[in-house]
This record gives structure tokens, C-alpha cells and sequence, in this order.
């Protein structure tokens, strides 16, 4: 859905899964609304077969999970991805990628949504930005692969050219960034990524955060975001910049969108 910032890259430890202390939990079932016409036909819903799922903060314990829900719902989906062909068969691997998706995990503000199973269904990594942190160098002479490091370079050009804390209060000193949203294809279309987005929204106010950033690199998530009532700060056709992946339509422009939380 959305790849967000070009950051440093970090070494994660990898260990196990859900193995924390003070994890918050909500059990959520999509038979949680029904239509109204249900009750006027004075029917009920057979819930036994509505599956449900949980809300989970992600860790640095669960890379390896993260990454392997990524190498298959998004990595291979992704608009410049697919343009640079940047995973060529499918066994390829980008560890590029792999490190820049989770390099954020140890921020502790990710969330998964898991099944009854216990297996991840919708993910949302997000990360902390923070005003005086604030860096616009160009991270993508540091990539040793070509075809991402014109993914990062893109990358950057959204950061440096939107300039986000320049477009808040002055007095707004961190934002909590949607880096990556994905969910498992046959959860899609139910509202699960709404839940993990508004789940990633509390806990931006919960770490004070004056803002929501998600910068969109197809038409989906774009609209994604402006359903979710982001606002467009910034935005630029694939186009008009020289060394850019061209995905192809309809996903001809990436943006950076806001949503300030004050």
C-alpha cells in the first residue's frame, strides 16, 4: 500500500513471536457490523463461520514473520517494485528491501492483525519521525543494489521536496509515519487495513505524536489515504523525475499526505 520515508537501514535481532509483556490485544470479528437490512428481514447471522482476528504490536522479535507476510503480499505488488523488476524470479529476494522495510520495527509502534491461528492477516509498520532528527541527505548512494537505490532515491525526493514539519505547528516535534500497510489477499475488501490504520492512529496519540504521515506510491493507497482523511502536502508525477521507476497505470504519481492528530 504505502512505502513511506527513505531512513537509515538497521540490523534487527530476530527471536520469537508475540513473546511480550503489556501487548495490547483486541478481539475484533467482521460479523461485528451488520447491515441493517438483516434485522428488518429478522435474520441472524451465522457467526460461528465469521472468522476474527486480533490486534497485536509488532516487535523486532518478529522480523522474520514480518518479512515473510512481505515477501508474499507485498514486496511483489508494489508499483516500483514491479517497474525495476527488482524481484526478477519468484525465489529472489531483495535484502535491501527486506532491511529498509523493517528498520523501524524497533520503534514498537507496528501492528498486526493476526487470525485465530495465530498468522498474521494485515500488517502496518510504522515508524517515529522526529523534527529535530530531520536529515534530507540522499540515503541512496549508500544502497549497493540499482534498482532499489532508485527506489530510495524516490524516495527522498518525496521527503526533501514535501519538507512535512515546515507544514505543521511549530510546535509539532514528532510524527508517526504508515510506512508499509499490507493485507493477506483473502482478507482484502473486509475493512481490516481501516482497523489497523485507526489502531496505528491511537498509538501515535499515545506517544504524542502531533501527525500521521503516509506517503503513496500507487493509486490505491492514495486513495486509501484520502478515505482515511489525509491531506495532500505534496505530490509529483513519476514522470517528471528522470531516474524514477514508471509503474504503470494507473499508478503514475506518488504524494505525501497528512494527518494532523492536535
Amino acid at each position: 500500500m504505502a512505502v513511506t520515508s527513505a531512513r537509515n537501514i538497521v540490523d534487527l535481532k530476530e527471536k520469537g513471536h508475540f513473546e511480550r509483556e503489556n501487548a495490547r490485544i483486541d478481539k475484533y470479528t467482521l460479523a461485528d457490523e451488520l447491515p441493517a437490512q438483516l434485522s428488518e428481514l429478522s435474520l441472524r447471522p451465522r457467526t460461528m463461520t465469521q472468522p476474527s482476528y486480533s490486534l497485536c504490536r509488532i516487535t523486532p522479535d518478529d522480523k522474520d514473520l514480518v518479512l515473510k507476510f512481505l515477501r508474499r503480499f507485498f514486496f511483489r505488488d508494489e508499483p516500483m517494485n514491479l517497474a525495476v523488476n527488482l524481484l526478477e524470479t519468484p525465489e529472489s529476494r531483495c535484502f535491501e528491501l527486506e532491511e529498509y522495510a523493517a528498520a523501524t520495527l524497533e520503534d514498537m509502534v507496528s501492528v498486526a492483525a493476526v487470525d485465530e491461528n495465530g498468522d498474521y492477516v494485515g500488517i502496518v509498520i510504522n515508524g517515529i519521525a522526529r523534527k529535530e532528527e530531520v536529515d534530507y541527505s540522499d540515503k541512496s548512494e549508500e544502497c549497493p543494489n540499482p534498482k532499489f537505490k532508485r527506489i530510495l532515491k524516490v524516495l527522498g525526493h518525496l521527503d526533501r521536496e514535501a519538507k512535512i514539519f515546515e507544514k505543521l505547528p511549530e510546535n509539532c516535534h514528532s510524527v508517526l509515519e504508515v510506512r508499509i500497510a499490507s493485507t493477506h489477499t483473502g482478507w482484502r475488501g473486509r475493512g481490516l487495513m481501516r482497523v489497523l490504520c485507526e489502531e496505528s492512529e491511537r498509538i501515535a496519540r499515545s506517544i504524542d505524536a502531533c501527525a500521521m504521515r503516509m506517503d503513496t506510491t500507487s493509486a490505491f493507497s492514495a486513495a486509501a489515504a484520502e478515505r482515511l482523511k489525509y491531506k495532500q502536502v505534496y505530490g509529483t508525477l513519476y514522470a517528471d523525475i528522470p531516474y524514477a521507476p514508471q509503474p504503470a497505470p494507473p499508478h503514475v504519481e506518488a504524494r505525501v499526505y497528512i494527518k494532523e492528530l492536535l
